[in-house]
């Protein structure tokens, strides 16, 4: 930042005195239409305020870290006075008020941020405009983060070319399988699966793209992502073009996976925040939140429907995987992945989740030598009471394992008829017979790390992404390589090849 930063035409070599800056400040605020907005314009907090204090503040005061016993990342926290005693904010008069004056101190032992640098003019503006009006809130939760109820960020445009192959976490076939959306650097992309073409590009996305399903029809996709440790969002847009955009949610952390139920007209959602989302379609194709589970305490990695769309499967990285009933109730925990098998001693983190495509089975699987097979209502009988304790821990369980030697473990599982497809973090991907889970085959390596996978058993063909850009799309009754393509318009197939490993 300019250390000229009172304005550009204004240069001072060291910071104005307190007693004349706030002065300043207000004759800027009122006189400038650039900074406030218009003088008769209302400053937003939403709008205007919450994204400041994001970007300069809740890092030292926010959930986690709270330096002086203030935190502010919630309204009814920003409220509250902190080490000092002084008033935070006295609406009308923020020459009163301990927010404003730390920001524009001259001391830079007490200046606010710290260790960084102060902020510009017009934020100082907007945050003086805004107590002075009375320092409203206008987000619809004081008690919630407001990072969380900010609008939606405009993303820049994706690279006409790109300078290097990204990780594509996020790869899906339209309904017909004569398409597949890819996630790329604030795009998604759309190939021909059958010639490795590309068909055409949807941008100004998110950063990162997590995880996309198709809508029934074909014609719209749900696409989400976001930023890692700073924003996540779940967008709805048309296929074709891109347009006719719809931001379900906008999140605190990136939003890591997204399910879409059998009969099209739920959607869940689960991400780094540990919140899962339920939302619902209306008829006119508009998605609206339902509930929010909250019994997370750690990374939600995947969520998924059951067969019949009976409960909500959530993968976690606190080394459970819990099912949900359609309403959002807890139905039970499954801690399988907490338990010895052979000489895998367990505790470890599930990474990937499906359920069996028409029975009662789900499969879970993560850094582990051996992917779970369970079942939900089993599970809750297993679980049981305290009353009961002792005589379930001298059970063995009905967990059944699928062992593999993936050292790098599962990170995606998928379904299709009767059989199970897993891929590795070893390049491999493994197809498996149900009910007994007899590997039927594995496809060649690929040498690097597989984080998406995809089916369509219509046409018989899974796709595969790689940590460096690469999908494969496979024949599944033969097992032979249909066509390959770098998801990086602009860079060749041996550009992503070079920095793969073994």
């Amino acid at each position: 930042m300019n250390p000229c930063w009172i304005v550009d035409a204004v240069p001072c070599c060291g910071f104005l005195s307190r007693r004349l800056l706030p002065g300043l400040v207000a004759v800027l605020f009122l006189s400038c239409p650039a900074l406030s907005h218009g003088a008769d314009d209302e400053v937003s907090f939403v709008r205007d305020i919450a994204p400041v204090l994001t970007r300069h503040c809740t890092g030292c005061h926010g959930p986690t870290k709270v330096e002086g016993d203030y935190r502010l990342h919630t309204f009814a926290a920003l409220q509250k006075t902190g080490a000092s005693d002084s008033p935070t904010l006295t609406p009308g008069q923020p020459e009163q008020s301990e927010l404003y004056l730390r920001l524009i101190d001259e001391n830079e032992s007490t200046r606010m941020p710290q260790l960084d640098d102060p902020l510009s003019a017009s934020e100082i503006a907007l945050v003086e405009g805004w107590i002075r009006q009375g320092a409203r809130f206008d987000g619809r939760d004081p008690n919630v983060s407001f990072k969380s109820q900010m609008p939606p960020r405009t993303h820049p445009p994706a690279p006409a070319m790109y300078r290097v192959a990204v990780p594509v976490q996020a790869c899906v076939f339209s309904p017909a399988g004569t398409e597949v959306a890819v996630g790329g650097h604030h795009e998604v992309t759309i190939w021909n699966p059958q010639t490795g073409a590309l068909l055409r590009r949807l941008g100004g996305l998110p950063k990162r793209i997590q995880s996309i399903v198709y809508e029934p029809a074909g014609t719209r996709l749900l696409v989400a992502g976001g930023t890692p440790g700073d924003y996540g969002e779940i967008v709805a847009l048309d296929a074709t073009d891109g347009g006719n955009r719809q931001v379900l949610q906008t999140a605190e952390d990136l939003v890591l996976s997204i399910a879409l139920s059998h009969d099209g007209r739920h959607l869940a959602s689960g991400g780094a925040d540990r919140v899962v989302r339920s939302f619902t379609r209306d008829e006119q194709g508009r998605w609206s939140l339902t509930w929010d589970s909250r019994l997370f305490s750690d990374w939600i990695t995947e969520v998924a429907y059951g067969a019949r769309d009976e409960h909500v499967l959530v993968a976690c990285r606190d080394y459970t995987a819990k099912v949900l009933t359609p309403e959002g109730v807890l139905f039970t925990t499954y801690n399988g992945h907490q338990r010895q098998f052979g000489s895998e001693n367990g505790r470890f983190e599930v990474y990937a989740l499906a359920a069996e495509a028409d029975g009662p089975r789900i499969f879970t699987a993560g850094l582990g030598r051996s992917i779970r097979m369970w079942e939900a209502a089993r599970a809750q009988v297993e679980n049981g009471s305290a009353a009961d304790m002792e005589e379930r821990f001298a059970q063995a369980g009905h967990t059944k394992y699928l062992p593999h030697d993936a050292k790098r473990g599962v990170f995606k599982l998928a379904t299709a008829g009767n059989q199970l497809f897993a891929a590795t973090g070893e390049g491999r991907l493994r197809q498996y017979g149900l009910p007994e889970g007899k590997l039927l085959r594995e496809y060649p390596s690929q040498n690097d790390w597989l984080f998406g996978l995809a089916l369509h058993p219509g046409t018989q063909r899974a796709i595969t992404t790689t940590r460096t850009g690469i999908a494969r799309v496979w024949n599944t009754e033969t097992g032979e390589l249909v066509q390959e393509w770098l998801c990086a318009p602009g860079l060749t197939l041996d550009a992503a090849s070079r920095l793969a490993k073994p």
